[in-house]
């Protein structure tokens, strides 16, 4: 569904691609993107932002971004979602070579060179803060009537552009350097909320900006490179009237994030920010990013009043020495000058700010870390962990690994700390780091992790995923999800992604041993970017023989070293599940429940026929112990089948397809999505003709699965006319549902 309210033909069409890092297909509101199209409009040019809030294909994406007739598409691209922008951009020019493509953002602004170089289909890369140098751009494009080949863009500075095949790079925009001597010079930019750019509906997903920038020395960061050490703010009445505005829509408990690098960077302002937030009444709950040395008690209360409810605190390493190598609180040294009065104060800091943000009730209060940090050792990395578990304070931490990010001081010297890094197909956007002694690789991990986070909710879309929970409203934009029971991929496969996945769908890889996932996973992945794969949104998956049955472990379990039961997700019989029902010691919250001959069936409807005959049959199904998920569930229901919403694809080691755990081949890898789809039609009209489906009483609340496996045909048309039992089927499927978004 393309946002209705949207104009079509733009001067400047602007998409924010997903990204790897997120689950959702949408193509969605991006601040930067934002702040760009409300100053063109202030300046008379008719400039959008490409929404797309379902899933979609690759082929339908270009159709709907080329029906608005834009002279440019400019993407904002970061590491994350560089591979699909590339893929979008390439194709969009390969089917309109007239359209200019424009790339901007993080990732442009470092490897404008390398982009310009390699991909042909790029016209131009804006470099840094880009709202001067997109009005100066386009405006020279509009006096020669957007004839690209025929304009001088030599004067346009922060820009590399393509002219008659050759690629020239303007030099440095000085705008970030003159800026920082006007005060609140941000407010010059249209707020992207009251020009209507971005409804404020959407600024509990989207957030808001006080400032952008970072004047800090760590030496790890690339926000202080990509701002030139530079603040720059907006005034506090302009941030009360995008607060008030969007403090008007916003619903429930939906927290409104301040998107800057570090809100109470300059405690003063924040202070001032949060008084006037209270004096004007103004109801909203609110998170940021900060640092532990920018904040103290008086601020923390004013925070409170004004709404905050998590705060995020940089700490990055519990050591001194550490701390004083990445340059977190003093000048980065290898060799001190002197003691580390001012990181053990840091550290120090964290502990009390931390205390007293609890004690006023601030709900969420996050750490941030890093492993593999120059010169840190096992030891010295798990004396962070152990200072974040013996805070009672911190509710939870992100255990990051660090990055080297090109023009940092780090990516300047980073092998005499003992780095290798390797970038994959030769391109410097996907580095793969390898660390001193394999350091991050034994560290503890604290169950305090947002990485046991992450597990769990991959774990629980992944239940969902497998159990072939069905969207109700079947697509034509290819498949949400693809489930691959493969130990390896080549370039066909990820070429056929581009027909028949939606962007940023789940890949779901199952391996046949733990041994193949550790050795091909890497591998695999470089071949998804290698050949512009749709979607990076990669889960691994193996299975395990154990005793309790067959196990299957995430890349993340064997990262964090979790391979119990009940960590993991269960595959099991419905026999085992009607066994264990009030087995507490059973986890049904991690266990998938299929259906492997015809007795497990039998029982199966049996049970279903029990829960039928309570009164209320949701009040009992709530009340119970949970179920587990369940694989063949929906062929009791009325509409609920995955072969009806084709939502996932399951592909098997011979490249057979199915839609089905049960399911018949219906084509092999490189058939195209309307082949996979017509060949199904075709095997189910057959087999209800033969059924004479269209003549049975129950015909009209009769989902008329066509692979009722392991339940024989004719047993499973019989028992369809006795007892109803679709009602129950879809509670079931409803709470599995449920589950999703409430455990």
């Amino acid at each position: 569904m393309v946002d209705f309210h949207l104009q079509k033909t733009s001067d400047c069409l602007f998409i924010f691609s997903p990204d790897s890092e997120s689950q959702g297909n949408c193509f969605d509101y991006h601040l930067g993107n934002s702040y760009i199209i409300s100053y063109l409009k202030s300046n008379g040019f008719h400039a959008q932002q490409f929404i797309h809030k379902d899933p979609v294909n690759l082929k339908n994406c270009i159709k709907e971004i080329l029906d608005y007739s834009a002279k440019i598409v400019g993407f904002t691209v970061y590491d994350s979602n560089f591979n699909i922008s590339a893929l979008i951009a390439g194709q969009i020019k390969k089917l309109s070579p007239g359209t200019l493509i424009v790339f901007g953002g993080p990732c442009s602004s470092v490897h404008y060179d390398f982009i310009m170089n390699r991909y042909t289909f790029v016209d131009a890369c804006f470099i840094n803060e880009s709202e001067e140098t997109f009005i100066q751009f386009i405006t020279k494009l509009a006096e020669t009537k957007f004839k690209y080949n025929k304009t001088d863009f030599s004067e346009i500075t922060g820009i590399s552009y393509r002219l008659s095949g050759k690629v020239y790079n303007n030099p440095e925009n000085p705008i970030l350097r003159h800026n920082s001597e006007i005060v609140d010079h941000l407010d010059k930019y249209p707020s992207p909320y009251m020009s209507g750019v971005i409804p404020g509906t959407e600024g509990y997903n989207t957030g808001i900006l006080t400032a952008r920038g970072c004047n800090q020395n760590c030496v790890y960061c690339n926000c202080a490179v990509l701002s030139k050490k530079r603040f720059s703010t907006h005034s506090v009445d302009r941030v009360i009237g995008e607060l008030d505005f969007i403090s008007r829509h916003l619903e429930g408990n939906k927290v409104l994030t301040f998107q800057d690098d570090a809100f109470t960077l300059i405690p003063q302002r924040a202070g001032k920010i949060c008084n006037a937030i209270i004096n004007n009444k103004i109801k909203v709950r609110l998170g940021c990013i900060t640092r532990c040395d920018c904040v103290d008690e008086t601020l923390l209360d004013q925070m409170k009043e004004a709404g905050f409810v998590s705060i995020a605190f940089s700490l990055e390493s519990a050591n001194p020495q550490t701390l004083r190598r990445i340059g977190k609180v003093h000048v980065a040294e290898d060799t001190p000058s002197h003691n580390f009065e001012k990181e053990i104060k840091f550290i120090e800091s964290l502990d009390r700010v931390t205390a007293y943000a609890k004690k006023i009730g601030i709900e969420s209060i996050v750490v941030s870390i890093m492993v593999g940090l120059p010169g840190e050792t096992v030891s010295e990395a798990r004396r962070t962990i152990e200072a974040i578990d013996g805070n009672k304070s911190i509710d939870h931490y992100a255990h990051n690994f660090l990055a080297i990010f090109k023009g940092t001081p780090l990516f300047a010297n980073y092998k005499k700390y003992g780095y290798k890094i390797r970038y994959i197909n030769n391109n410097p956007i996907f580095p793969k780091v390898t660390y001193p002694a394999n350091v991050v690789r034994k560290v503890y991990i604290s169950p305090k992790s947002n990485l046991h986070q992450l597990k769990k909710q991959n774990d629980k879309s992944t239940l969902g995923i497998l159990s072939l929970n069905s969207e109700k409203n079947k697509t034509n934009n290819g498949f949400r999800n693809v489930i691959l029971q493969s130990d390896s991929i080549n370039s066909s496969f990820v070429n056929w992604l581009k027909d028949i996945l939606a962007i940023n769908g789940t890949i779901i890889q199952i391996y046949s041993n733990k041994e193949s996932l550790t050795r091909l996973a890497d591998r695999n992945y470089e071949m998804f970017i290698k050949y512009s794969s749709p979607s990076l949104n990669i889960r691994n998956y193996c299975f395990k023989e154990t005793k309790v049955g067959l196990l299957l472990l995430s890349s993340q379990s064997l990262l964090l070293k979790s391979e119990n039961e009940n960590d993991n997700i269960k595959i099991c019989d419905f026999e085992y599940t009607i066994s264990n029902l009030n087995d507490s010691n059973v986890n049904f919250m991690k266990t998938l429940c299929r259906e492997v001959n015809r007795s497990d069936s039998v029982s199966a409807y049996s049970y279903l026929c029990k829960i039928g005959k309570n009164k209320h049959p949701f009040s009992y199904l709530i009340n119970i112990r949970a179920l587990p998920y369940f694989a063949n569930m929906c062929k009791w229901t009325k509409d609920l089948s995955n072969c009806k919403s084709r939502s996932t694809l399951i592909i098997n080691d011979k490249s057979e397809i199915r839609l089905c755990w049960y399911g018949t081949k219906i084509g092999t890898i490189g058939e195209s999505y309307d082949e996979i789809i017509n060949s199904f039609e075709s095997e189910k009209n057959e087999i209800l003709a033969r059924r004479k489906c269209s003549q049975c009483k129950v015909n009209s609340h009769c989902i008329k699965c066509p692979f009722p496996f392991p339940l024989p045909e004719t047993e499973y048309c019989i028992n369809k006319n006795s007892t109803d039992v679709t009602h129950v089927a879809e509670l079931i499927i409803g709470l599995d549902q449920l589950k999703q978004v409430l455990f």
